[in-house]
């Protein structure tokens, strides 16, 4: 009778134990958890690459933000992985399992049928156009030969401008098409559009076709891993990484 009631006692014990580790059920010291990140590096300042390959930009150092707060809050090793592609492939991918989440300078679209984080840099779409252009303002652009990327809010902006409107899958294609005089005008983001302008070899016309927000994310109904990026989010904008990020790659910071 006692030897049974210690194996009794035991097996409570161990059930306790896996109660604890939560539904992956292993030690806290074996634990890596991988979040797949779709992503497009054609955005400069958000993500680009390297002449050696490597990604740069405001979201990886963001992500980076997220891997070191997310590890230490949850008490295990977590770790973004990314996959690269198309930006209008990004939530095809996501709504297909093939990964977690979407991080490439998304702004909001009712189109989009996906899960959306809380904001964390404001923006807006804008219009680029080659240096020598003679057009000023986005009130110009009415009717003109617009180009902006595939399944971007970018492409919604210009369409309500213009009928003849291209969409392109890398942004590097589109400001290289703009300075060989194949469209008038781009519309992006009003952070890519000022580095692109940096180079002298561009400006940006004035005004905002729309003034947005950039999101991260996740398949419709994976509220749990929203829940997580959100978490990450709120830590990031409230450390001073986040204004030094924004200052470094030209990004608006919130002003919440």
């Amino acid at each position: 009778m006692k030897k049974k009631i210690v194996k009794v006692a035991l097996a409570f014990a161990m059930t306790l134990s896996l109660v604890g580790l939560g539904s992956q059920q292993v030690s806290a010291k074996d634990e890596t958890e991988t979040i797949t990140v779709g992503i497009s590096p054609d955005y400069k300042p958000y993500e680009s690459l390297t002449k050696k390959n490597k990604m740069v930009g405001f979201d990886i150092d963001m992500v980076s933000h997220f891997q070191k707060y997310l590890s230490e809050e949850e008490g295990h090793t977590v770790k973004f992985k990314y996959k690269k592609m198309d930006f209008d492939n990004i939530i095809t991918q996501i709504n297909g399992g093939q990964v977690d989440v979407g991080i490439s300078g998304f702004t909001y679209s009712k189109k989009r049928k996906v899960e959306w984080s809380d904001p964390y840099t404001k923006t807006g779409q804008v219009a680029v156009v080659a240096a020598d252009s003679d057009m000023s303002s986005v009130d110009d652009l009415k009717d003109k030969k617009l180009v902006a990327q595939t399944g971007s809010t970018g492409e919604e902006a210009a369409k309500e401008q213009s009928s003849d409107t291209t969409g392109l899958k890398d942004v590097q294609d589109i400001m290289n098409a703009i300075k060989a005089n194949q469209y008038d005008a781009a519309v992006v983001d009003s952070a890519v559009a000022k580095e692109y302008a940096s180079s002298g070899e561009y400006k940006v016309l004035d005004g905002s076709l729309k003034d947005e927000k950039n999101y991260i994310v996740a398949k419709k109904g994976n509220k749990k891993m929203i829940k997580k990026i959100n978490k990450a989010i709120k830590e990031f904008k409230s450390s001073d990484d986040y204004q030094k990020l924004c200052d470094k790659y030209g990004v608006l910071p919130l002003d919440d």
